[in-house]
């Protein structure tokens, strides 16, 4: 490949080859974090086992495209951990099937159920359980989870399709 660099007269070649290589760096590296945003959220649709819920915070809108710069780098990351620890604590958990302790099964709950007086396993499959909630009315129930949480290794997923979409993306 030949690389042609225009620099007016009296400037340095090679520090405006560097400038120009930095400028295109980034610009590269955010096309392919927006890239791995889109992948990451196809990953989590299509590992989805529930319901989304209606109201609360969702795992794939905590994970966002940031600028970054490391060692006066400037480029892009995708899913800023401390937020996703902060907003969405769960992530590692569905991801990896493991919540940091190691655990594999999700820790006993209580909570109550909107909108059905007597529930059942619809009224979980439809998100209406509240956690730590006594529904109008309702009463309180002890929710002991029976299965572990199967991984579904959604970053996985996105980083293997991102591989090959790299060179298509970057045009090489």
């Amino acid at each position: 490949m030949i690389t042609v660099v225009f620099a007016q007269k009296g400037q340095n070649i090679p520090i405006v080859t560097q400038q120009m290589l930095g400028q295109m760096s980034e610009e590269h590296t955010k096309i392919l974090a927006e890239e791995h945003k889109k992948e990451l959220d196809k990953a989590i649709e299509e590992t989805r086992v529930r319901p989304i819920k209606q109201v609360g915070n969702h795992l794939k809108d905590q994970i966002q495209v940031e600028k970054i710069s490391e060692n006066g780098m400037p480029g892009y990351g995708v899913g800023n951990i401390a937020v996703l620890n902060q907003k969405a604590p769960w992530w590692a958990w569905i991801n990896f099937g493991r919540a940091f302790s190691g655990r594999t099964s999700p820790p006993v709950d209580e909570g109550s159920f909107t909108g059905t007086p007597i529930p059942n396993a619809g009224a979980f499959r439809s998100g209406l359980w509240q956690h730590k909630k006594q529904a109008d009315g309702g009463r309180m129930y002890t929710l002991v989870p029976n299965k572990d949480i199967q991984p579904h290794n959604y970053i996985e997923k996105a980083l293997g399709v991102m591989v090959s979409k790299a060179k298509s993306l970057l045009k090489f």
